[in-house]
């Protein structure tokens, strides 16, 4: 009996005077690890342990990569909350330790963090109230890692992204599952690209849809005479970038005319303008009317870009139709006194007008008689008086209306006659 107690001191003793093994201090793994989504799309990661500090990474299966992510201090509550920023990958899942000692992690389940496919832009519609009409497709993408612990019951949501002048921007979201949606009338110039999100991200079409400003000038001469061109000149100026006129030619444009306010616009020429130089866009000038030009909305894709402008037009311009005097004159126009003469004269257009002959005497135009026009043409028959010497007479015309329109009255331009 002796013999044991001895023993037993011995060996309290010898252990008193030993290190404590490594495996005899090791702490457990933490235990009841969990995942999941905060009702703010954040990750909630949860877990027990003794109290003691711990250390959160993430593990990427594919690179064998591991980086650091989050830590707690001993004692504090077993809970971090995680953006939820982490790598696109297929196998991704969150490791807890206690403190450094790494070789007793607890791992989560295996997770993907992939972001959705880009959508695909197929169209887009301007329409007249400026909204814009967008149609695109959902590429689908296999799931790597069905049913893991981060997967969420919504699908794939689209959102359009506009960039607006000043630095603005505005977002319009679309449902799971659609394949349209509207985006309402924006500032111009403004920038719209389609996003498709997830929990993860969000990945942008490369498609972009640029909605600009055109701009239209019209110069129209005041006045010109019957059945001559008006010599309209127009401008165009684009903008589809903020600060950045565009370039471009080829652009159709249409000369619209009208007799008077209260009548609806006709469209008399097409063209095709440019935003470079000022471009005739004339018409035969056929009585007074007022005019304007009008470009139509436009769409041009090109490349990754599609670009919608809206319709567009000037504001009136009016212009005057002046009679045109083909010819006029005496026949003789060198005849004695007392002589018989033809007076005579064609006007465009052809009407049937009655006029007035007139002589310049002492710097003063009067009246002498009525000449009628019948269809465009007057034959008036008349003796010269005893008076020798070069005299100028004019024809006046009172305004006439053809097909409808308006031509001004007119003064023919002085014709002589010399009596000898």
């Amino acid at each position: 009996m002796r013999k044991f107690v001895l023993a037993a001191t011995a060996v309290a003793a010898l252990s008193a005077g030993l290190q404590t093994p490594a495996w005899a201090g090791a702490q457990d793994a933490p235990t009841g690890v969990t995942i999941s989504w905060t009702t703010d799309r954040t990750i909630q990661l949860e877990w027990g342990d003794q109290g003691e500090a711990n250390i959160v990474r993430v593990e990427y299966e594919s690179s064998h990569r591991i980086e650091w992510l989050a830590g707690t201090e001993a004692q504090q509550l077993n809970r971090v909350i995680l953006p939820p920023t982490l790598d696109a990958a297929d196998r991704v899942r969150l490791l807890v330790s206690n403190g450094d000692d790494f070789s007793n992690s607890t791992p989560t389940g295996w997770f993907d963090t992939r972001r959705p496919s880009a959508p695909g832009l197929r169209d887009a519609q301007l329409t007249d109230q400026l909204k814009v009409n967008l149609s695109w497709t959902t590429p689908s993408t296999a799931d790597p890692t069905p049913g893991d612990p981060m997967d969420l019951p919504v699908a794939v949501t689209f959102e359009a992204q506009a960039t607006l002048p000043n630095g603005a921007s505005d977002s319009f979201g679309f449902a799971a599952g659609t394949t349209s949606g509207v985006v309402p009338a924006q500032v111009r110039p403004a920038a719209i690209r389609l996003v498709a999100r997830n929990e993860w991200g969000e990945t942008p079409d490369t498609k972009i849809v640029r909605v600009g400003t055109m701009g239209a000038g019209i110069s129209v001469p005041a006045s010109a005479v019957y059945s001559s061109r008006l010599g309209i000149k127009s401008t165009l100026d684009l903008f589809t970038s903020e600060g950045r006129e565009e370039r471009a030619s080829g652009i159709p444009v249409e000369l619209q005319a009208r007799a008077k306010s209260t009548d609806a616009w006709k469209t008399y020429g097409r063209y095709a303008g440019n935003t470079t130089t000022a471009f005739d866009t004339g018409i035969a000038s056929l009585g007074n009317r007022e005019y304007r030009l009008l470009v139509p909305a436009r769409k041009v894709v090109s490349g990754n870009v599609i670009a919608l402008t809206p319709a567009t037009s000037t504001s009136a311009k009016s212009s005057k139709t002046l009679i045109k005097f083909v010819s006029k004159g005496f026949t003789p126009a060198h005849p004695a006194r007392h002589a018989r003469v033809d007076i005579t004269a064609k006007i465009q257009p052809a009407a049937t007008v009655r006029g007035t002959l007139q002589v310049l005497l002492k710097g003063k135009w009067n009246n002498v008689f009525p000449v009628q026009f019948t269809n465009g043409t007057m034959l008036t028959h008349a003796n010269v008086g005893n008076d020798v010497g070069s005299f100028s007479y004019r024809i006046a015309l009172p305004a006439v209306t053809v097909n409808g329109l308006t031509l001004n009255p007119t003064t023919s331009s002085p014709f002589p006659i010399t009596i000898g």
